[in-house]
């Protein structure tokens, strides 16, 4: 009798172990290879770097597209020179968000040991607040500089086609950012 309970404790015991390699192989009996939609990721947010952000400059952008709406020579020199201020005028903004930027390395909980994951990620936490700070303080520069630009079109066909143009660029830039970064909203006209 003793020779038959041996063998079935055995097998009983194997079970479990089957299960979670399976498991941990390709998750829930996944043997395809195909990523499994309910495994952790690492995937943290990711910011755009200050070459990124600064190629959306609104008003770069109108001079570049002034054939669009065609803009009369004075207003392209009061344009050239608002761009130069306002490059000026964000370059410690952009230089504190590219020191930021540099030091974000928000790390996932689920890579912690138990007792370390609350202050992964409480740190965690902190540094994408003070991402997203310095990008809610660009969201609102880009807004000023929005309307600055709108203010020297006189024209309201050219300004409004400016708007939708700085629109389409706001939605541009929006893209970049990651989940849970401020968007911004719509100028007023």
């Amino acid at each position: 009798m003793r020779v038959r309970v041996i063998p079935a404790l055995f097998l009983l015991a194997m079970v479990p172990a089957v299960v979670f390699a399976q498991a941990g192989r390709g998750g829930r009996g996944n043997n395809d290879n195909k990523p499994d939609k309910y495994a952790p990721t690492n995937d943290l947010p990711k910011y755009p770097g200050v070459g990124e952000i600064q190629k959306f400059n609104p008003v770069a952008m109108l001079i570049d597209q002034r054939k669009k709406m065609p803009l009369n020579d004075s207003t392209v020199a009061l344009l050239v020179a608002l761009r130069s201020v306002v490059y000026e005028r964000n370059a410690d903004l952009m230089a504190r968000y590219d020191s930021v930027q540099r030091i974000y390395k928000p790390e996932n909980a689920n890579d912690a040991s138990s007792l370390k994951a609350d202050s992964v990620r409480t740190r965690s936490m902190q540094q994408t607040l003070i991402m997203n700070a310095a990008l809610d303080s660009l969201m609102s520069r880009r807004q000023n500089d929005d309307l600055d630009a709108l203010a020297l079109i006189t024209d309201d066909k050219q300004k409004k086609k400016a708007a939708d143009l700085l629109d389409k660029q706001d939605a541009d830039f929006a893209k970049l950012l990651p989940a849970g970064a401020p968007r911004g909203g719509r100028r007023r006209r």
